[in-house]
């Protein structure tokens, strides 16, 4: 049932795909890993009442399952739903585990900074802490980490650097701290410093790509170019396979204009992962942006079938021009108008619904969308402004100068 479940997503069936994952929960008698997954799809379908039933009923049949715990906690403070969530704590403080000790305290205190009550949470996470900060103890170097954020959110930047720095001055060897060390640098602005503490981190960890992620980050936002492509090719080097680097290497190819190498790394991580809908979304928008050709069409639409019914604009967009390019006029309109409706400042988005509003005869409709796209694009050299270009001036006279 889970495997028709996927099936169904990917086929772009989300009410199947919704049954199927049910009938799993029912079948398994509300076994933890089903209900978990049902209840994810439902709390994605913004059906948190539901997933809260689903949830509950695999926690009477599984009490201590940590993360069935976590995921009610998560929809119960969503909710502020406060006495749900504390009977939540309570019941993981009577859980005899690591995991079950370092999550009870952090639930307290998202509940009592959820009420406003920011002191009371910071004393919380403070008893936490103890005396030992060290990279073996994980719920006290959490809660150090919980501090500091709680802190930064209330405004309380500079008390958050004097609290990090007297805990770094006696355990300096924490990993986990020093790369928030390095974060709270970034966010200060406090550039040289930051660098300094990811690069330390990577030669530390090598075979880690999140400070590789973080470095990349600082250095771009100082115009240092030469030394993100630098960072990310050693990077590589020793992570060939690192998905969060080859994404960024796609995207940086298609900033550059190399659409043929972007689309080479999405097909690698499309083979390697293909259940991920960003990875499948962006693929296939590529494709049919830079591709032409049926067999390239109909390759898309393989792979972005699963964005059928889906709320993203940038995921309406990708299928409904591809429902265009397949002919299907009425369908592809479906989905570009809300998707140039959310994204009102994309060019290509309000190209595509131009181009539908032009073959569905809605001529100045297609006028007044097609001059918008052109405004926003500029001049830039991608073909489909020159077709917009071509298809405006083809327009009939009183649609293309505006006029009713």
């Amino acid at each position: 049932l889970t495997l028709m479940a996927k099936a169904h997503e990917r086929d772009g069936d989300i009410d199947l795909m919704g049954e199927r994952l049910a009938l799993a929960v029912e079948v398994s008698d509300s076994a933890p890993e089903e209900s978990l997954r049902y209840a994810r799809f439902l709390t994605e379908q913004g059906r948190d009442q539901v997933a809260i039933s689903v949830l509950e009923d695999a926690r009477q049949k599984a009490p201590q399952n940590l993360q069935l715990l976590q995921q009610l906690a998560d929809i119960y403070l969503r909710a502020r739903s406060w006495p749900q969530a504390q009977a939540l704590v309570d019941q993981l403080r009577s859980i005899d585990t690591p995991e079950a000790r370092q999550a009870a305290p952090t639930l307290q205190a998202a509940i009592l900074q959820g009420q406003n009550r920011i002191e009371d949470s910071l004393a919380v996470l403070q008893a936490g802490v103890g005396d030992d900060v060290s990279e073996g103890d994980r719920q006290a170097t959490r809660s150090v980490v919980l501090i500091v954020q709680t802190q930064i959110r209330n405004g309380k930047v500079q008390e958050a650097r004097t609290y990090l720095d007297e805990v770094l001055t006696k355990f300096p060897d924490n990993p986990d701290l020093q790369m928030l060390d390095a974060n709270l640098h970034a966010l200060m602005g406090e550039m040289d410093q930051a660098e300094a503490g990811y690069r330390a981190l990577i030669e530390r960890f090598p075979q880690n790509d999140l400070p590789v992620r973080l470095l990349l980050g600082v250095l771009s936002a100082n115009g240092q170019q030469d030394q993100v492509n630098e960072v990310l090719q050693a990077a590589l080097e020793r992570m060939p396979t690192a998905p969060n680097l080859l994404w960024i290497k796609a995207s940086m190819l298609e900033r550059a204009e190399d659409f043929d190498g972007a689309i080479e790394v999405y097909e690698a991580l499309y083979a390697s992962d293909s259940s991920n809908v960003v990875v499948a979304n962006n693929l296939a928008s590529l494709i049919t942006t830079h591709r032409e050709g049926t067999e390239n069409i109909e390759r898309a639409f393989s792979i972005a079938r699963r964005l059928r019914g889906t709320e993203v604009p940038a995921f309406k967009d990708t299928y409904g021009w591809i429902e265009y390019l397949r002919g299907n006029f009425e369908e592809a309109l479906s989905y570009l108008e809300p998707a140039a409706a959310g994204l009102s400042s994309d060019a290509l988005a309000q190209y595509h619904l131009g181009m539908v509003y032009a073959k569905l005869g809605r001529d100045s409709d297609a006028a007044t969308t097609l001059s918008r796209a052109l405004d926003m694009a500029g001049d830039s050299p991608l073909p489909q402004f020159q077709q917009a270009r071509d298809t405006l001036a083809a327009l009939s006279p009183p649609a293309a100068s505006g006029n009713p």
